[in-house]
């Protein structure tokens, strides 16, 4: 009478034990997924026909120079800048500062404002490795000087007014550790047209 009831004892301690390693298991790499951390870097890229101001471009950005070149005819491509940040899986990253891009032309006393940002970026869960991430947004912008030139009554006034530039996009993804180009923008003061290349890998 006693053994079937050992025997039902003993495989429903087996089965707890089974599914409860499981949901740990789970638990644990939910838990690393929810831990990782993303170093985002950011490349601005000028393609001008003109002697370009800047860095030659890095080796790490092979593969989008060329996508770069082959959709594209301009006489040169130089690195204006790189900008880094990092963010949590699910996180967000802000950035903003007095731009420091190279122009003719610069002024001090009317510099612009440039910012960028990240929203959401998150692994994809059914990418296989999980190589894929996704973001909610991204933006880049610039709130440039325009010079505004009045005369009135033979008097000439200049004025400055500050417009904003830039590339916002909804809901992208980009494969992990490989340089992505996300957009194209033309700002003030550059001859050409700048490429914004953005790259994510786990740290």
């Amino acid at each position: 009478m006693n053994q079937p009831k050992k025997i039902l004892s003993i495989i429903f301690v087996a089965a707890v034990v089974v599914f409860g390693g499981r949901i740990s298991f789970a638990q644990g790499e939910s838990k690393s997924a929810r831990e990782t951390s993303y170093e985002a870097m950011l490349y601005v890229v000028l393609g001008s026909d003109e002697a370009a101001q800047g860095a030659e471009l890095p080796k790490s950005l092979l593969p989008v120079t060329k996508q770069i070149r082959d959709n594209f005819v301009f006489g040169n491509y130089r690195l204006l800048n790189t900008y880094v940040g990092r963010v949590a899986n699910n996180g967000s990253l802000e950035y903003k500062s007095v731009s420091s891009l190279p122009g003719p032309e610069r002024e001090l006393d009317s510099p612009s404002f440039l910012e960028w940002q990240l929203n959401g970026l998150r692994s994809s869960d059914s990418a296989v490795g999980n190589d894929l991430l996704l973001m909610q947004m991204f933006r880049f912008g610039a709130r440039v000087p325009i010079k505004i030139t009045a005369t009135e009554n033979g008097k000439t006034n200049q004025a400055i007014n500050y417009e904003s530039v830039g590339l916002n996009v909804s809901r992208l993804s980009v494969a992990s550790n490989s340089p992505t180009l996300i957009g194209t923008i033309t700002l003030p003061r550059t001859a050409g047209t700048v490429f914004l290349v953005l790259a994510v890998r786990p740290v």
